[in-house]
């Protein structure tokens, strides 16, 4: 497996391409730039449970002010995805 990094090992292993697993990344790239991680996905996109459930209607119990991240908020006057 080709890796951008210049050993067999990251600090930090994501598991999971999804909503968690992207703000995780984020998060570690600006709270701890030193640090290297990667992100494992077991489907080809990333996305998640966002990605994977794409039935036309679908709406979210949750509001996209708690589900957006910090460096890119909901600013939509809908709060429901």
């Amino acid at each position: 497996m080709e890796t951008p990094f210049d050993s067999d090992y990251v600090d930090v292993l994501i598991v999971g391409a999804g909503a968690s697993g992207i703000g995780a990344a984020c998060l570690l790239q600006r709270e701890l730039p030193g640090k290297t991680w990667a992100i494992v996905e077991a489907r080809e996109r990333s996305g998640g449970t966002w990605d994977l459930f794409r039935y036309p209607g679908v709406r979210s119990d949750s509001d996209m002010f708690t589900l957006s991240y910090s460096f890119r908020p909901w600013l939509r006057p809908e709060s429901m995805a």
